[in-house]
């Protein structure tokens, strides 16, 4: 007999792997202008005023820092280690703001995965506990702290790049940090270096997570902890439209005030995936179920063989 516990988690497996599609993020930059207090890359020395590194998907494997990472290999990105390379985000500065378009209407949609309908990604990061630096190794041996480490900034959303509306919260650049990868540590991925034993495929930026998590809910875990709590999303601040009484927008727009204590760094902009719908999912279990059942029968037809044999 096919348990379905075999079905979910055979579905589980195919779920994981995320097919890019580019129209899933922000495609161009509509305006941005350069605040004040925007730093330099202190490896490359590059200044973070690159504005097409919020375009695209959110970092999967960033570098090491040189220090307790060696930078020889890809790092992926986990909560308490963000990507911070001057080609992977842009810092938008004091007074600064930064606009971005999607190339098709994103909607409200009620039926996306807790109502909401875009995820913004940042450079936040949770801390790590006591002297338990991340140094790129066992998930397992590294516990986060509550404590969290972000550069909120407004956020804004328009049809026309004309009418805007602004959310009250939250925030782009918060809760929660980026999973570049899914912990996964029976299927990790070997191309980024033999000394993976932990990290999966990429994570799906367009699965937002429960918006009942905050920095409470990281901490005392281990990395590891923290990223099957991710599952499959990539994490990332997400947005309902509806907030703000619209059923489509097509602009995002993050400003931050010339007071504001942060300057906050933009590494992308997802359009959440909708749920599949009930038929969708139905039709893929009897699928699944009966893959199940075509190898049931064949290792019942061997054992028969057998025994006449």
């Amino acid at each position: 007999m096919v348990s379905v516990a075999f079905v979910l988690a055979a579905k589980a497996r195919v779920a994981d792997a995320y097919n890019y599609n580019a129209s899933d993020f922000a495609t161009s930059v509509v305006n941005y202008v350069k605040g004040n207090g925007v730093g330099s890359d202190w490896i490359s020395k590059a200044s973070f005023d690159d504005s097409t590194t919020a375009l695209g998907r959110p970092t999967i494997d960033t570098t090491g820092d040189g220090w307790f990472i060696s930078m020889d290999y890809p790092v992926p990105v986990v909560p308490c280690y963000a990507p911070s390379r001057s080609f992977e985000v842009v810092t938008i500065g004091k007074g600064g703001t930064l606009t971005v378009k999607f190339d098709h209407q994103v909607g409200n949609d009620p039926g996306n995965p807790y109502g909401m309908d875009f995820t913004i990604f940042g450079n936040a990061f949770q801390l790590a506990g006591g002297d338990d630096g991340w140094s790129n190794g066992d998930p397992t041996q590294t516990t986060m702290t509550s404590i969290l480490f972000a550069n909120p900034a407004t956020v804004s959303v328009s049809k026309d790049n004309a009418t805007w509306y602004t959310f009250s919260g939250p925030e782009a650049s918060d809760f929660a940090p980026t999973l570049g990868r899914v912990y996964d540590p029976a299927h990790p991925d070997g191309s980024i270096g033999a000394w993976n034993q932990w990290w999966g495929v990429p994570t799906d930026p367009t699965i937002p997570l429960s918006p009942t998590l905050t920095p409470l809910s990281l901490g005392g875990l281990t990395v590891a902890q923290g990223a099957q709590l991710y599952g499959d999303s990539a994490g990332g601040t997400s947005f309902d439209i509806g907030a703000v009484g619209l059923d489509w927008i097509q602009y995002v727009r993050i400003d931050v005030p010339s007071g504001a204590g942060a300057v906050t760094s933009v590494d992308a902009f997802a359009d959440v995936a909708a749920v599949p719908e009930p038929a969708s999912i139905a039709l893929f279990l009897t699928g699944l179920s009966a893959a199940a059942a075509v190898r049931v029968r064949r290792h019942k037809r061997r054992l028969r063989d057998v025994r006449e044999n």
